[in-house]
């Protein structure tokens, strides 16, 4: 980013987003409106705040990594919206909000009288997002929900791990990831109605229909066959060789995803006979021999580095890439060229890396440019904003309503 950048306005400057959320999905979410300028005000439940603060137990001085990551650029607050009070503030706050993002489980925001309808008379010009596991509808509508549990209830789990051994997690919450992401852009959709309008709406995303998404590629051939698509470890179901195979010194993943490239690649490992090979010369007799192909090539790779293998496949034009551990990654020279792992700072954890923003506008890139804030670090100056004195917020302190 060039120093003119940071003079700039930033493109969500002037919108105002309370946050009723923890872990992923949710302060993901608002770390995204974040990073371009909206003045996000996190709100935590006093003296417990975002469970991101402890999970994981690791902690830099204290301070979770989870939470550092995905508060940044936030102001932080406390309110019990259990108590009539605490309701009474946080509704003062969304009369002068312009976003909400819930990510509560179902039927608590109705509890805690803080759901749309609700707040929407309050405020009818607020866009409020309500961001769940399994979606407003539904037997599963007020069950609490995890990553987890979405990726076993979406099909995501069953057609992910190897073929001999049971349904697997995928390594990271990319269901959570997606449905932030989903609710970033609703969100900013329902921004650009009310710009024509003049009106508010509630958003709805669901994590469970956000891993139907991301299966749609298989789903959507289940759709036409009605056959289960089976696990099949890092292979693909319908392209021979797909797959990663263990070189000498770890793993590498090659994609022939045409006759042309099956020819490549053939003179690339050395056996250019097996591209006419009758039993391999097309993809479907590849397939229909997957086992004995992928047998006959897990004998050829451990005779080369992966660094050696991706030299002679790209020579080869043949797609490729190294499996990378977090190890490799944070040194792979086009993680570091993507500028997505960054270093902050933090008045507690001290200076610590991180991710960083992964949509690049031209004109007015976003930022990191305040750390996460520490439980109820902002909830004085908030309430000043909102027009409370100095008895009354003392008040709120000694009944632990802030």
């Amino acid at each position: 980013m060039n120093a003119a950048s940071k003079d700039r306005p930033l493109p969500l400057g002037g919108y105002r987003v309370l946050e009723l959320a923890h872990l992923i999905a949710g302060p993901v979410c608002s770390m995204c409106l974040a990073d371009l300028g909206a003045d996000v005000i996190k709100v935590e439940e006093p003296g417990v705040g975002d469970l991101a603060r402890s999970v994981y137990h690791v902690s830099l001085n204290g301070e979770g990594p989870l939470y550092l990551t995905a508060n940044r650029n936030k102001r932080g607050i406390t309110l019990d919206l259990s108590t009539r009070e605490g309701r009474q503030v946080f509704y003062r706050l969304v009369e002068r909000a312009d976003i909400v993002i819930e990510g509560y489980r179902g039927g608590v925001a109705e509890r805690l009288e803080v759901d749309y309808p609700r707040l929407a008379r309050l405020n009818p010009r607020l866009i409020y997002c309500s961001l769940s596991a399994f979606g407003p509808a539904g037997p599963w509508r007020e069950k609490p929900g995890l990553d987890a549990l979405v990726q076993a209830l979406s099909g995501l789990m069953a057609i992910t791990g190897e073929a001999d051994r049971g349904p697997a997690l995928c390594g990271a919450p990319l269901v959570d990831t997606i449905g932030s992401l989903l609710a970033v852009g609703g969100i900013l959709t329902a921004l650009l109605h009310r710009e024509k309008t003049g009106e508010g709406q509630k958003v709805d995303v669901a994590l469970l229909d956000g891993a139907l998404l991301a299966s749609a590629a298989r789903l959507s051939v289940f759709h036409a066959t009605g056959e289960d698509v089976p696990r099949l470890g890092n292979a693909h179901p319908e392209l021979v060789p797909y797959q990663a195979f263990r070189a000498r010194d770890g793993w590498i993943f090659v994609a022939v995803r045409s006759e042309k490239l099956w020819r490549a690649f053939c003179q690339a490992i050395g056996r250019a006979e097996l591209a006419d090979d009758p039993r391999f010369a097309t993809n479907g007799e590849r397939l229909a021999r997957r086992k004995e192909l992928v047998a006959l090539l897990e004998g050829v790779f451990p005779a080369r580095s992966v660094k050696d293998w991706m030299e002679i496949f790209e020579a080869s034009d043949v797609l490729c890439a190294p499996v990378n551990t977090f190890s490799d990654v944070v040194k792979d020279p086009q993680v570091l060229a993507s500028g997505m792992i960054v270093e902050q700072d933090h008045p507690k954890a001290g200076r610590f890396k991180t991710i960083g923003i992964p949509v690049r506008l031209e004109k007015s890139p976003g930022r990191i440019f305040t750390p996460s804030p520490t439980l109820g670090q902002h909830t004085e100056e908030v309430l000043r904003e909102a027009g409370y004195g100095d008895a009354e917020i003392r008040s709120f302190r000694e009944r632990r309503v802030i």
